[in-house]
C-alpha cells in the first residue's frame, strides 16, 4: 500500500516562492554566517553575550581591562569576600591607568550598566558567585549547581571577557573543587544539566562535530562518498551552506519543505540558488534573482523583471526533487567541472521502508546515472557501514581512486523521554526481566547512539545511583568515581553513556533483585495519554505537539468528538461556515468576471493601481467588496480551545505544570482566510478553531499553505499529520504523539519519526508519547531484516 505523502514532485507554487524571500531572525543569520565561515574555519567560534568591554565599545587593553575590574567589578567581589570568608587579589590603582577620554566614556555609561548589568558575562558569573557562596554558607547541596555553572560559563568564548575576574573565578574554582562529591553532582544531573537555562543561554556557538568532519572531508580533491549520519535537528540541511563556499552544490531532496527550508537560509546568506522541481528537463530550471546573471530591468521599478534561467554559471546551490535530479545534474555540469561539484542527497532513506514505491525506480536511475563523484547521503538513519558494502563497492568501480567515509554522530544536549501508553517513561532497564535481552538493547543503543537522546536523564541517574544497581555491577571499573573524575566530567553525553556501560555490565545472577528494585521507584509521567484536546492538554508545554498516524482523518474526528463542543455552539458556527462558504462562491464567480474583463486592457498594471477601469468593472469590484463586508465572524468559545484559562479551569487544572501550557495563536484574519476556503471539509474548519491543523492530502492547496505556514510560526497548539507527510520538515515541535495504527513502521522510520520533536535550540520540556508499547521495543532490539537495507542495496547500485 503507497501511503499519502507529501512528496509531490511539482513546481513550486507562488506562496512558495514568496515564502523563501523572507528574511529569518537575527538568530538565525548568525547560524548561517558561523556555518558558512566555518568551512574555512573548522574550530570557529562564536559567542553572543556581551562582556562589559564589548558593550561599551572600548578596545581591549590590560590597563582598561584591571579599570573594569576595579570600578564594576572589585566592590561586589569585596562585599563577598567578607561575607563568605575568601580572599582575593586587590587591583593596584597604578595599574589602572587610563585616558581621560576613556574614563568619561564610563561615566556617561553608568547609569545604563545599572539597568543592563544582568545580561552582560561578568554580572552573571557575580551573581552565580553570590548563589554558590550563600547556600555553600549554609551546607546546602545547591551550591554544587551554581559551582557546576561557572566552571562551564568561564570555559565560553566571550569576547573581551574580563581576564581579572576569569582569573579569580578559575582560582576559586580550584578550591571549591576539592569539596565537590561527584556522586551528588551526578544525582543533581537534571538540575545542573538539564534544567539549567544558563548553560544553553551563554553557550558558544560553534559547528557540530559532524559539520567539522564534513567540510574536512570534502576539501580533499578525490571523488568520495559519503555517509553522513547524525540526529535530527542538529544542522545536517544546512550543512550545505558551508560546502558551496568553495563547491558547487545539488541539494536533493524528497520532501519540499526541506528544500525550501535550505533556500530561505541560503537566500538570507546571499547564496546563488536555482531550482528543479518537477522539471522534465533543464528548461524547467529557476534562477532566484541573486542568481541571474541575463536579466531584463522593470523600467518602472528598476528591479530585476524577467530572468533567462538558462545561463545559471553563478548558480552555487541547486535545489531540486527527486524527480528532476538528473535534469538539474546535467544543467549544472553545463557551467561546472563535475569534479567541483557536490551530490547533497537529504534523506535516502524516505520510501525506502516499502517494498514497492513510485520513487524506487526514478532513485534507482538517479543513482546509475549520475557523473557526481563527490557523493554525501545525509540521514539520521543510514543503514551502519557494514550493511554499506555493496553501495560503497559500486561507487568505487564507477569513480577512480574514490574514497569512501562515514561521518557518526550523536548529539546529547537534549533528553526527550518517551512516554508509554499508561503513562510511565520507557527506559531499557524496564524492558525485560531477563538479562540477555537487557544485553541485547544495551548492544542496540551503542551502535545507534541517536537512541541516548530518548533516554530520560533523570531516570537514568535513578538508575546509576540506586543502591541494589552499584552493588550489583561488575567491578571497580564500572563505579562511578572511575567514570566521573572530575566536574567538567558530568555531561548529559556522559551520563547516559555510562548508563548503558553500566547496564551491560551487572552481574547477570543479580538483574532479577535490580530490576525488582528499580522497578519500585518507577513513576508515571503523565495521568493519560489519550485526551489530547482535553483533560492532557495541560502537559503539552513550551510549544506545539505533533500527532503521528496512518489514518489522520480518524484522530481529527476523534479530537473534534472529545472536545465535547455542545450542538448548539457547533450549530451556530457552521451556519456562519455555510454562509460564508456562499459568499465566498459568489466573490469567485465575480472575481473571474472581472479579471476576464479587465485582461485585455493595456497597461493593466498601472490602470488597476490608479483605479482606470472601464465602469462595468467597477461596479463588479464594488460588488466584491460588498459581499466580504457580509463575511461573517466565526469565534469558538475559549473553554473549548486547549490550555486557554477558561479551558484550563473547564478541566480543573490548578496545579503546577511541568512547563507552561501551549495555545494556539490564529489571528482573526486567518480564521477568515480559512473559513472563505471552499474546497475543505467543515470538520477541518472546526479545528482549525481549536486551534488543531490537519495535515493530510486535501483538494485545496490553499488550505495546506496556510496550514504550513502556521506550523511553522509555531501557530498551532496540535499538528495531525501522517509519518510520511511531515517526514524530513524543519518545523518544532515540543510534544508527539505516535499513534497505535503506526505500529507496523520500521525502526529506522519510527526514529524520523521522533526526530520531528525537540529540533530547537532551547531545553524545553520535551516527550514522545506512543500509544503502542511495541513500536518502543522494537526501537530498542537489532532488526534482522530491515527493508530499508534491503532497498538501497538494490536502488544504490549499478548492477
Amino acid at each position: 500500500m503507497i501511503h499519502i505523502m507529501d512528496l509531490n514532485q511539482r513546481k513550486l507554487t507562488k506562496d512558495e516562492w514568496n515564502s523563501i524571500e523572507i528574511p529569518v531572525s537575527a538568530n538565525e543569520k548568525r547560524i548561517i554566517d558561523l556555518i558558512t565561515r566555518g568551512y574555512h574555519n573548522v574550530a570557529i567560534r562564536q559567542n553572543k553575550t556581551m562582556s562589559l568591554l564589548s558593550y561599551l565599545k572600548i578596545s581591549h587593553s590590560e590597563a582598561l581591562e584591571n579599570f573594569v575590574f576595579m570600578k564594576y567589578i572589585e566592590p561586589k567581589v569585596s562585599i563577598m569576600s567578607n561575607k563568605y570568608g575568601f580572599k582575593f587579589d586587590k587591583v593596584e590603582t597604578k595599574k589602572c591607568s587610563i585616558k581621560k577620554a576613556d574614563q568619561i566614556r564610563f561615566s556617561n555609561t553608568d547609569k545604563q550598566l545599572l539597568t543592563e548589568k544582568t545580561e552582560l558575562f561578568e554580572f552573571v558569573l557575580l551573581d552565580l558567585m553570590e548563589k554558590l557562596y550563600k547556600y555553600k554558607s549554609k551546607n546546602s547541596d545547591k551550591w554544587l549547581r551554581y559551582h557546576y555553572t561557572i566552571k562551564i560559563l568561564s570555559k565560553y568564548n566571550v569576547e573581551a571577557s574580563n581576564g581579572v575576574l576569569l582569573a579569580l573565578v578559575n582560582r576559586l574554582s580550584s578550591i571549591n573543587d576539592k569539596s565537590v562529591d561527584i556522586t551528588k553532582l551526578v544525582k543533581m544531573g537534571e538540575t545542573i544539566i538539564e534544567r539549567n537555562e544558563d548553560l544553553m543561554k551563554y553557550a558558544d556557538e560553534e559547528l557540530y562535530d559532524h559539520q567539522k568532519q564534513l567540510f574536512t572531508i570534502c576539501k580533499a580533491r578525490v571523488p568520495k562518498l559519503i555517509q553522513y549520519i547524525a540526529p535530527t535537528g542538529t544542522g545536517k540541511t544546512m550543512s550545505p551552506l558551508g560546502l558551496s563556499e568553495k563547491h558547487r552544490v545539488i541539494f536533493v531532496c524528497a520532501a519540499r519543505h526541506v528544500g525550501l527550508a535550505l533556500a530561505k537560509a541560503a537566500i538570507s546568506g546571499h547564496k546563488k540558488v536555482a531550482f528543479a522541481f518537477g522539471c522534465q528537463d533543464a528548461e524547467d530550471i529557476r534562477l532566484h534573482y541573486f542568481a541571474a546573471k541575463d536579466y531584463t530591468v522593470n523600467r518602472r521599478s528598476g528591479g530585476i523583471w524577467k530572468v533567462d534561467n538558462t545561463v545559471g554559471d553563478k548558480v552555487e546551490i541547486m535545489i531540486c526533487d527527486i524527480k528532476s535530479y538528473l535534469p538539474a545534474m546535467y544543467y549544472m555540469l553545463a557551467f561546472n567541472k563535475k569534479e567541483d561539484i557536490i551530490l547533497y542527497w537529504d534523506e535516502p532513506t524516505i520510501t525506502m521502508d516499502y517494498k514497492e514505491h513510485e520513487f524506487h525506480p526514478i532513485i534507482q536511475r538517479n543513482w546509475q546515472e549520475n557523473q557526481i563523484p563527490n557523493v554525501v547521503l545525509s540521514s539520521a538513519t543510514l543503514p551502519q557501514p557494514h550493511e554499506m558494502q555493496p553501495t560503497n563497492a559500486d561507487f568505487c568501480a564507477r569513480f577512480l581512486d574514490a574514497e569512501v567515509h562515514t561521518i557518526v554522530s550523536h548529539d546529547c544536549k537534549k533528553t526527550i523521554p518517551l512516554i508509554e501508553k499508561d503513562g510511565y517513561v520507557a527506559m531499557p532497564h524496564f524492558l525485560s526481566r531477563e538479562y540477555d535481552d537487557i544485553l541485547a538493547v544495551s548492544k542496540q543503543c551503542r551502535q545507534n547512539r541517536t537512541l541516548l537522546r530518548y533516554i530520560d536523564l533523570g531516570e537514568a541517574i535513578r538508575f546509576i545511583t540506586n543502591k541494589s544497581v552499584r552493588n550489583s555491577v561488575r567491578n571497580e571499573r564500572y563505579s562511578m568515581t572511575q567514570n566521573f573524575a572530575c566536574v567538567e566530567d558530568v555531561t548529559m553525553s556522559q551520563i547516559k553513556t555510562y548508563y548503558i556501560d553500566v547496564l551491560a555490565n551487572i552481574v547477570p545472577e543479580k538483574w532479577g533483585d535490580v530490576f525488582e528494585a528499580v522497578s519500585v521507584e518507577r513513576k508515571r509521567h503523565h495521568t493519560s495519554n489519550i485526551h489530547v484536546v482535553t483533560s492532557d492538554a495541560h502537559t503539552m508545554t513550551d510549544g506545539p505537539t505533533i500527532f503521528l498516524a496512518e489514518d489522520v482523518g480518524k484522530v481529527a474526528r476523534f479530537c473534534l468528538q472529545q472536545s465535547d463542543i455542545p450542538q448548539a455552539v457547533s450549530r451556530d458556527i457552521m451556519k456562519a461556515i455555510h454562509y460564508n462558504t456562499v459568499i465566498n462562491g459568489k466573490v469567485s464567480v465575480l472575481q473571474k468576471t472581472y479579471e476576464d474583463g479587465t485582461r485585455e486592457d493595456e497597461g493593466k498594471e498601472k490602470k488597476l493601481a490608479d483605479g482606470r477601469v472601464n465602469p462595468e468593472m467597477r461596479r463588479v469590484m464594488t460588488k466584491i467588496n460588498e459581499l466580504n463586508s457580509c463575511v461573517k465572524s466565526v469565534e469558538l468559545d475559549s473553554q473549548f480551545i486547549p490550555n486557554s484559562a477558561r479551558h484550563l479551569k473547564r478541566f480543573d487544572i490548578s496545579e503546577e505544570t511541568n512547563g507552561t501550557p501551549f495555545m494556539c495563536d490564529i489571528s482573526e484574519t486567518v480564521v477568515e482566510e480559512i473559513m472563505m476556503i471552499d474546497d475543505i471539509e467543515d470538520s477541518w474548519k472546526m479545528l482549525l478553531l481549536m486551534g488543531v491543523g490537519v495535515f493530510a492530502q486535501h483538494a485545496s492547496v490553499r488550505y495546506s499553505e496556510v496550514m504550513k505556514s502556521l506550523a511553522q510560526q509555531q501557530k498551532l497548539f496540535i499538528i495531525i499529520a501522517s509519518s510520511d507527510y511531515i517526514y524530513g520538515t524543519n518545523y518544532q515541535f515540543c510534544h508527539g504523539y505516535i499513534s497505535k495504527d503506526l505500529g507496523h513502521m520500521s525502526q529506522e522510520k519510527c526514529i524520523q519519526a521522533m526526530g520531528r520533536v525537540g529540533r530547537n535550540n532551547l531545553q524545553q520540556h520535551y516527550s514522545l508519547r506512543f500509544r503502542d508499547n511495541d513500536l518502543i521495543t522494537k526501537l530498542f532490539r537489532e532488526e534482522k531484516d530491515r527493508p530499508e537495507v534491503r532497498n538501497m542495496e538494490l536502488l544504490f547500485n549499478t548492477c
